[in-house]
């Protein structure tokens, strides 16, 4: 019998549940249908994880030892993270299924349930997700971080006064991680989205590319104490983050408004 999966690239799941006895089968399960899945017990490592990480969906159980699965939510979504996410329970009744939904859940699932309707519910939020990344309010081509600027129609970028020439695959990367500023983006992704697979890239090449980012930006010689610079930080063995330093124009707002 053909597999369910879809035909897209695998997703990276994040999967957040304490009972070994419940994960372990559900983990082997999802990899055989070709998901990479993470998986962790707690929900504090769990918030950790899907804050530093670029994830595709997150599965997360509403027990968990320390922080519960219904403040990890609440806890993502205010720190601005739309990752797609399906909520886990044993607890069946109305109230607790609203109570997820409404701290930011997109599904819920109440166990005991079928591994195919897990894979169902799967697929309804990565098309979900899919739908929505290609409307136009998220497929924007005008991108902005600090002094950095991006048309993606035109294909340009601008640091401050300059323009910047990239080659195709250090302009991709830099749009990658321009759409998720601030936000580790993995390898992995990285591989997929620039190079358009994971298997046909060597992390060399990877790092070969961040590098010619980062001597592109510095070459510029940023001036001016009112622009805010940008950085390309490197999160050890995950993968990289553009991030904003606030300009002296800000920093100075801040002290006077404090």
């Amino acid at each position: 019998m053909p597999s369910s999966r879809p035909s897209f690239s695998p997703e990276r799941i994040l999967f957040v549940e304490d009972e070994a006895d419940v994960a372990g089968p559900i983990k082997r399960g999802l990899e055989e249908e070709g998901y990479r899945v993470s998986w962790t017990t707690e929900g504090e490592e769990g918030l950790t994880e899907a804050l530093a990480v670029s994830y595709d969906v997150l599965i997360v159980d509403w027990r968990l030892p320390g922080m519960d699965g219904r403040t990890l939510v609440e806890r993502l979504r205010s720190e601005g993270n739309a990752t797609p996410l399906l909520m886990l329970t044993a607890l069946q009744d109305v109230d607790h299924r609203v109570a997820g939904l409404d701290a930011g859940a997109d599904d819920y699932l109440t166990k005991p349930f079928s591994f195919e309707e897990l894979l169902a519910r799967l697929r309804a939020l990565t098309r979900r997700a899919d739908r929505q990344a290609e409307s136009p309010d998220t497929q924007t081509t005008h991108l902005q971080a600090g002094a950095l600027t991006m048309d993606t129609a035109r294909r340009t970028v601008r640091y401050g006064p300059s323009s910047l020439d990239l080659r195709p695959k250090a302009f991709r990367l830099l749009e990658l991680l321009l759409r998720q500023k601030g936000t580790v983006v993995t390898r992995t992704t990285i591989a997929e989205r620039v190079w358009g697979s994971p298997y046909d890239v060597t992390a060399n090449a990877i790092d070969v590319t961040v590098s010619s980012l980062r001597q592109a930006l510095q070459d510029v010689g940023l001036t001016g104490d009112a622009l805010s610079r940008v950085s390309i930080e490197t999160a050890r063995g995950i993968g990289y983050r553009l991030t904003v330093s606030p300009s002296s124009k800000d920093l100075s707002s801040s002290d006077h408004s404090a």
